[in-house]
């Protein structure tokens, strides 16, 4: 079903928001549909295509085809989401006529699936060699989710000068009025608990929460406990056997709560429920948890790799090398020093208010679209 209105001469302009795979709970699927309902309330003329939609939104797009006359007007803009080699996708950026921004959501280095799944790994290849190919294309903009995402496209001979950062919109504010799930904010008052949260992915850093765990756990004599949210991919279980059987090796039993699949209100109730937000993360782009643990005043301890001190600035106790027990040691400070913790949750709801709430993204991508589509 198409997504054009009827009334296309009283819109600002035309926009077209490309994306391989269209789905909800995805962070890719989040910021396009994000675009598409802010840049339609901002007067401008948005549609989405897709190669593959969930029916969740079906109604408002239209199915990619290469042939589109879309891509024919010079005076439209195409924001093409990149995070994954896209045969179609590159067609279309090939041959249209449309100005365009590169949305990138950065693709995991491959080594890190090395072990677990030969899908993966060629994915992620094939993906970093379309970064390259991507970033010669000549006359685009790219807009990084992150500086850290921008500059790996800059360092690829993409020009500087037409580069560009805006965050991805997001569903926190969603997240925030979900009702308390009374199971997890009831069952886990006995503890200091500790969240990260991240799918079961290798570049995700599990081994190196168990292991500050572990480390924790010789620092303090409060009890304390884990909680390690994110969603199960059946193609990685390899991966999450190896967590499991590090964590036996570690002797960690009862410290460590596995949530593989959790609905909002369980997550807005696991943010609630902890102490400290911990984020060892070998490998990300933006990293939204971040952002979510800031709105929900959760003081943060990080380690500050790829985009994760980028995300976090100042809102937490951040890292700049791992060490596990310096990163206990940053735990057991916010626990048994309330009124470090909060400090850093004053710190963290205050970045989130001015750099990473869902209005001041917004005013960042009309920004960006403006002067896109003035050039």
């Amino acid at each position: 079903m198409t997504n054009g209105p009827s009334k296309s001469a009283s819109f600002k302009g035309r926009i077209h928001i490309l994306v391989p795979t269209f789905q909800p709970h995805d962070a890719v699927g989040n910021d396009a549909a994000g675009m598409y309902h802010v840049l339609r309330a901002a007067g401008y003329d948005a549609r989405l295509f897709a190669q593959h939609i969930h029916a969740a939104y079906a109604s408002i797009t239209t199915i990619a085809n290469a042939s589109d006359s879309s891509w024919d007007d010079p005076k439209a803009l195409l924001i093409y989401h990149h995070a994954i080699d896209w045969e179609l996708g590159e067609e279309i950026l090939r041959k249209t006529k449309n100005t365009v921004a590169i949305k990138y959501h950065n693709v995991t280095p491959p080594n890190f699936f090395a072990n677990y799944s030969e899908f993966y790994y060629w994915a992620c290849v094939r993906g970093r060699e379309a970064n390259q190919r991507l970033a010669q294309l000549p006359n685009t903009w790219v807009w990084g989710d992150s500086q850290y995402n921008t500059d790996e496209f800059v360092q690829l001979g993409h020009t500087a000068e037409r580069a560009r950062v805006v965050a991805p919109l997001h569903h926190v504010e969603d997240l925030m009025a979900e009702p308390f799930d009374n199971v997890i904010t009831g069952a886990f008052r006995d503890s200091a608990n500790i969240l990260f949260v991240g799918g079961m992915r290798p570049n995700k850093g599990h081994a190196k929460a168990l292991e500050t765990i572990v480390a924790l756990r010789e620092q303090t004599s409060l009890p304390i406990r884990l909680f390690l949210v994110g969603n199960f991919d059946s193609n990685l279980a390899r991966y999450t056997d190896d967590l499991h059987e590090y964590m036996r090796h570690l002797d960690l039993g009862d410290e460590v709560f596995f949530a593989r699949s959790v609905d909002g209100s369980q997550l807005r109730s696991y943010y609630m429920a902890s102490s400290v937000f911990l984020c060892v993360s070998e490998h990300e782009g933006f990293c939204v948890p971040l952002v979510e643990a800031m709105a929900f005043r959760v003081p943060i301890v990080a380690w500050a790799t790829t985009a994760v001190g980028e995300t976090a600035g100042d809102s937490g106790i951040i890292y700049n090398q791992f060490d596990p027990h310096d990163m206990a040691a940053g735990i057991a400070q916010v626990i048994e020093n309330p009124d470090l913790g909060r400090e850093l949750s004053h710190r963290g709801r205050k970045r989130y208010e001015e750099v990473f709430h869902i209005q001041a993204i917004k005013r960042q991508l009309i920004s960006l679209v403006e002067e896109a589509m003035q050039k």
